[in-house]
This record gives structure tokens, sequence and C-alpha cells, in this order.
């Protein structure tokens, strides 16, 4: 809880909505939110508060959403560069293709496909391929769609694209931002095999009994080379465990180690 006695935000996500009015069926509308199916209930008009813009196209159905995000700050700006692919610096012209550039670049910014090939030009972008995300889609020939699409944008192999329902991801999504808990007595890091305790950041392995200080981890792991020439980011994006060596996200480590207040 913070001082106000609300309890922090454990998701965030952004979605994309598709118009099923009449006339108007490849129209789409980019937004974020915490709660994507009480958000999807106000864009049509069950419930007080959707958008304005989006009154005269309702009905509308929740393609996908984008979640894993750091923080709300992080959501609400791929939200923005996803809103407008022709004015943000991760989809500039010189950093994709001119038939690329031509569509994210063009008239058709409310369309579905220029919404689509956004998605996996900002997902190859930084700092948005360094980030723990997923994309959840319950349509598996869209999401097959979209994944294959953003392989072809060479989409770092970490993100992950989810055949799942929307409202069972939100529903799960407190269960993987769970209190890690204080290490057990005796435990050791399986790297430096120094004691572990609270004071030093730690994390465990999901696939096997090793823990490690954050630290020693991410010494410990070079960052997977897809080829591309992106930067290579400060902490690992995805760590290898020194036990069993299964992947390990970087960004599900930290917050698993993040103590409630």
């Amino acid at each position: 809880m913070d001082s106000s006695g609300i309890a922090p935000c454990v998701f965030y996500c952004c979605y994309l909505l598709r118009s099923l009015k009449p006339g108007t069926r490849d129209y789409v509308y980019v937004g974020s939110t915490p709660n994507p199916m009480r958000r999807l209930r106000q864009h049509n008009g069950e419930i007080s508060a959707g958008a304005f813009t989006t009154r005269s196209r309702r009905p509308w159905e929740m393609l996908l959403i984008v979640h894993g995000f750091p923080s709300k700050a992080s959501a609400l700006q791929f939200e923005w560069a996803w809103q407008n692919p022709h004015l943000s610096r991760h989809s500039s012209v010189d950093s994709v293709p001119f038939d690329v550039s031509r569509v994210l670049y063009g008239p058709r910014q409310k369309q579905l496909a220029t919404k689509l090939l956004a998605l996996s030009v900002m997902l190859a972008a930084a700092p948005f391929c360094f980030w723990p995300l997923a994309i959840a889609c319950p349509d598996p020939v869209l999401c097959d769609s979209v994944r294959a699409q953003a392989q072809r944008h060479r989409v770092p192999r970490h993100i992950a694209f989810e055949n799942t329902d929307i409202a069972r991801v939100f529903e799960q999504a407190p269960m993987q931002c769970m209190y890690l808990g204080p290490p057990a007595p005796g435990e050791t890091c399986s790297i430096c095999h120094v004691l572990l305790d609270e004071a030093r950041p730690w994390g465990a392995c999901t696939s096997c009994s090793a823990s490690w200080h954050l630290y020693c981890l991410a010494k410990s792991t070079s960052s997977s080379s897809d080829g591309s020439s992106r930067p290579s980011p400060l902490l690992p994006t995805i760590a290898s465990c020194s036990q069993c060596h299964a992947d390990v996200l970087w960004g599900q480590v930290v917050r698993a180690y993040v103590q409630p207040e």
C-alpha cells in the first residue's frame, strides 16, 4: 500500500481495438489501461468514461494486448509511439526499409494493417526490444499472423506471442508479480556461493533449485546476440540460470525481488 492506502498497480497494458460497426471493420484504436476488460466495456458504452473519439464507431472488440511493462510510464511511452508511428523516433524513416516507412508514414494511420506493422517495428526497436513484453491475442489466426510479421522484423525471441484469453492474462498478472520472500536460512548464491540475504538483491530460477545474487547473474550472463545492429543493454534481457541453463527473463526476476510496501 502507498501513503493513500491504495494498492500499487501490478498490471498495465496497451491494447488494440477494432470497430465492429458496419463499414468500419478495418478501423482500429490504440490505448492503454490497468484493466483491459473494464476499459473495453467503457469504450462500448456499457459503463461510463469511454474515450469520446470511439463513441461513433461502437461496438468494439479487443484484438490483442501488449503487457509486461516495467512501469505505467513505460506503457504510456509505448502507447504514444504506437498511436503515432509517423511521428515516433522508434519507427523513424532512417531505421526501417522504404516499403515499411511508406505504410507507417502514410495516410492510413487508423487502419489495422498499419498498427500491426507498427507493433512489429516497435518491438524490434530500442528500448522496447529490451523489455520483458508479451502479446496476448485470443484469435489464433491473428496471433499467428502477428508472430510471423514479428519474426520478419527480427523481434527478439524473449518477447512472447500468446494465443490466450485476455481476461485470463489480466487475472493471472498479480501472481507473476508476487514477492519472492526472504531467502531460506543458509541459502547461498549458486554463482559466488556467498550467503543470500534480503539486503542484497537476489532471485531464484523457476526451473530448478538455483538462486543467485542478481549482480552475479547479470555478470555471468552475456546478452544473446541475434545478429542485429541493436545496441547492447546495460543489463541482460535474458539471463541464463547458472545451474540448469534455462532462460530467465530479467524483468521477471527483478519484479520478484521487489518487496510489498
